[in-house]
């Protein structure tokens, strides 16, 4: 069973841009959800129906975000995509629940990915798997954190924050420092009371 630090070494390089999958899908369902205004359509009326389509935005921008990185092997699956990156870390995404485990249907294919013990078909025995769970706020219109776990059944075993590990800051405009005056700009000329006089004579 891989501890969270072999693990965290593994992604360390990709951590960035596993997060940015995720934000550019949420950026998607964004842009859906407003051509749906203009357009004068209701609002989806299902969150699992949000979820669908976030999910499948984060598959067509992961395989593209991946598939071109020799270290990374992207795998294609009828319900779900799975990430295997070089050091021997497999990964899914998934929407996180309240105990901040994804979701699915008992399928052989799925419970050999959640028990700890269980083996991946077509991946070496001695695969790690996490998930890369993203996590909304309570209205479900704006993702608030992406987390990698490990889970051994209904057991979370082990998480990290992926905004953590790289330090993700937003970064707030700096106004432009203004110029010091010039010392020319300082001195003022002054008529004296002498020259005034001296043109009078």
């Amino acid at each position: 069973m891989a501890t969270q630090d072999d693990v965290q070494k593994v992604l360390d390089p990709y951590h960035q841009r596993i997060r940015g999958v995720v934000e550019k899908a949420w950026e998607e369902r964004r842009a859906e959800a407003a051509w749906r205004a203009e357009n004068g359509m209701d609002p989806l009326l299902y969150s699992r129906t949000v979820a669908n389509y976030i999910f499948d935005a984060i598959a067509r921008i992961a395989v593209n975000e991946f598939a071109g990185d020799a270290s990374v092997h992207v795998k294609v699956e009828p319900q779900t995509i799975k990430l295997f990156f070089k050091g021997g870390v497999c990964a899914r995404f998934k929407k996180g629940d309240d105990n901040k485990l994804g979701q699915n249907q008992p399928t052989q294919a799925s419970l050999a990915f959640e028990i700890a013990d269980a083996v991946l078909l077509w991946f070496p025995p001695e695969t790690a798997k996490v998930e890369f769970i993203w996590l909304a706020n309570e209205l479900n219109t704006r993702l608030e954190r992406v987390l990698v776990i490990a889970r051994d059944g209904d057991r979370l075993l082990w998480e990290y924050d992926i905004d953590s590990v790289v330090g993700m800051l937003v970064a707030l405009p700096i106004a432009p420092t203004p110029e010091p005056p010039s010392v020319a700009s300082l001195i003022t000329p002054k008529t004296t009371e002498i020259k005034k006089t001296e043109e009078k004579e």
